[in-house]
């Protein structure tokens, strides 16, 4: 997808929503949203915000660079019992998974010895 606005109008149907229903989503009136799927807006300040709520990369949305990369998505307060992922926490889990199978394990190990440490 070559363009702004084939990828948004992507993710948008991908999740099943209607310009006016993601527009409310990102706190826009359904114009803004138009106006950027028929290729009038090549820039637009809310991109952020959009991307959170289509639940994707922003880098992809606005420039079609970097994996489409699915972020969370309107986090629950608590999943299973345990509490949401933070912002900061789902970051880390970016850069883990950019990570070799080896320095993970490392990872792993050196985060699970500083926990016991703070024990």
């Amino acid at each position: 997808m070559d363009t702004l606005a084939k990828r948004l109008r992507y993710a948008r149907e991908r999740l099943g929503l209607s310009q006016s229903e993601l527009a409310r989503r990102v706190k826009l009136r359904p114009q803004a949203i138009q106006f950027i799927e028929a290729g009038h807006v090549r820039r637009p300040r809310s991109v952020v915000e959009i991307a959170r709520a289509l639940g994707v990369n922003a880098e992809w949305l606005l420039l079609g660079e970097g994996a489409l990369e699915v972020a969370v998505h309107e986090t629950p307060e608590r999943y299973h019992g345990e509490p949401a992922l933070s912002d900061e926490a789902v970051a880390v889990a970016r850069l883990w998974m950019e990570l070799p199978q080896g320095q993970r394990l490392a990872m792993k190990e050196t985060l699970a010895a500083l926990v016991k440490a703070q024990s």
